[in-house]
């Protein structure tokens, strides 16, 4: 999880006056009132369009990559969507991570959907460039259970990490709290 907003801002060098008064004027009762209708709504179609957007984006790529699926041997290939893959990991993860209020339930549907889309994506586009080069008659082929599960594991890897770490700095917090 980002660190709370008081514990950056005394980072930077403010002081606990202008923390606390920064943090009042943010977070007054008068403002959560306000823009509590808008918090409701807005969240889920934030999070929902950033999952539609990583859908398509994950589909658009790989269709993209049929050509290179077509021409490149298996090691390229598998090194193009391990590289492809780690960057779209982390979008998704920065996706996820910068909508700080969505609740656990949805931090797993989006850690599962996302990678598993991605997943049947690579194996079915690596599939139809198979049927390609036997089309045309090139021997090009590559097995797409071992793309797919490349371009799964990096694409899930970053966002497995973030998770990973947010649990142990959250266990370590509960810790720190019991020892005091």
């Amino acid at each position: 999880m980002p660190k709370p907003l008081h514990q950056r801002l005394r980072e930077k060098g403010w002081t606990e006056e202008e923390i606390n008064k920064t943090l009042d004027i943010l977070y007054s009762e008068e403002k959560q009132i306000k823009h509590e209708h808008f918090f409701k709504g807005v969240h889920p179609i934030l999070y929902w369009v950033g999952l539609v957007i990583a859908v398509i984006a994950n589909f658009i790529l790989a269709v993209a990559l049929i050509p290179f699926l077509m021409m490149l041997t298996s090691f390229q290939v598998y090194i193009i969507l391990a590289v492809v893959g780690s960057v779209f990991g982390l979008v998704f993860k920065v996706i996820i991570k910068d909508i700080e209020h969505i609740d656990v339930k949805h931090h797993i549907l989006a850690g599962a959907f996302i990678p598993a889309v991605a997943l049947v994506t690579v194996y079915l586009i690596t599939s139809v460039a198979n049927k390609f080069n036997s089309v045309i008659q090139n021997s090009n082929s590559h097995n797409p259970l071992i793309a797919s599960m490349i371009y799964f594991l990096t694409f899930a890897a970053p966002y497995t990490i973030y998770k990973i770490k947010d649990l142990v700095e959250e266990h370590k917090s509960s810790v720190d709290t019991l020892d005091v």
